[in-house]
């Protein structure tokens, strides 16, 4: 093989890994009065299927965008939103089998954690 084949080929499976670390994540619960959001996790781990995360600074994602990055990470990923084309600086709090244990144990200053369910 020769060599700008054989940097090819590292280009491209380079390409690859990174397209395959990226995990995505739709926003099933956002309150804009505390900057706190739920998502909904890849599903390998069905023990963590949600994500509680808050931003560092605005906007807030909504219901329903699809965020791009490190989701999973126990840390502080910065994660795209594919749905507005922005990115945000996260602070990921805690995982959950459920959102409402989640949005349970958000601040009290979120004001969607006191509502009701119908």
């Amino acid at each position: 093989m020769r060599r700008t084949s054989r940097v090819a080929a590292g280009f491209i499976v380079l390409a690859c890994s990174f397209s395959a670390a990226a995990e995505q994540g739709e926003v099933s619960w956002s309150d804009p009065t505390c900057g706190y959001f739920v998502v909904k996790l890849p599903e390998d781990n069905p023990a963590e299927a949600y994500g509680l995360f808050s931003v560092k600074g605005l906007p807030l994602p909504a219901v329903g965008d699809l965020l791009e990055g490190d989701v999973t990470a126990a840390q502080e990923p910065t994660l795209t939103n594919r749905t507005k084309n922005i990115s945000h600086d996260v602070i990921h709090w805690a995982s959950a089998r459920e959102q409402v244990m989640l949005v349970r144990n958000t601040p009290v200053q979120c004001a969607s954690r006191w509502k009701k369910k119908r």
